[in-house]
């Protein structure tokens, strides 16, 4: 009587669990997975192909976020110099706090590694991210970010007076970016 129960519980803990965090509407725009508590992906493999695949990325699950679910959170934004060397321009940038989006997946105290398109990638630390408030800046001068620019996301930290904070934050404000690894 008891056993069939003992296995359904068995079963559901070995699998990782399709939290609270809501189902995206529409196309996922930004996957968090590794040290994330809040789910609502399925776990990938090795040859599951896509532009993950591509990246050579595997989780146990994750969180993914499509536009409206980034969009429904707190928007900020930044106005910051950016583009290529000698081309640059002011760019305003918004979207949601990366620590908001971080504990929404589970992730609260933990480091982000935002993977851009090309596989780049940088760490930022937990307390970073709440001391120096970067942002996932989804929307650039007022529109969407598309891929082929700097989308569709990308870590935009606001700008500082602190040339070696600021060196060390150019190198991690990824852009392109569709996946962040937490650890």
């Amino acid at each position: 009587m008891h056993r069939p129960l003992s296995i359904a519980l068995l079963l559901s803990a070995a699998l990782p669990a399709l939290a609270d965090l809501p189902q995206p509407q529409g196309h996922v725009l930004l996957t968090l997975g590794g040290a994330v508590s809040e789910t609502n992906l399925p776990a990938r493999g090795e040859n599951d192909g896509g532009l993950l695949g591509y990246l050579e990325v595997t989780h146990d699950g994750a969180a993914g976020f499509d536009a409206a679910m980034l969009d429904g959170l707190e928007q900020l934004e930044i106005t910051i110099p950016y583009g290529p060397p000698g081309n640059e321009r002011d760019y305003r940038f918004s979207g949601p706090l990366l620590s908001d989006v971080m504990t929404m997946a589970g992730a609260e105290g933990k480091t982000a590694l935002p993977m851009a398109l090309d596989g780049y990638q940088a760490a930022i630390d937990w307390n970073s991210i709440t001391t120096h408030k970067p942002i996932i800046a989804t929307h650039s001068d007022g529109a969407p970010m598309g891929i082929g620019g700097y989308g569709p996301a990308m870590i935009v930290f606001p700008p500082t007076e602190n040339v070696d904070q600021s060196a060390k934050q150019a190198a991690q404000q990824v852009w392109a970016i569709a996946y962040i690894a937490v650890e």
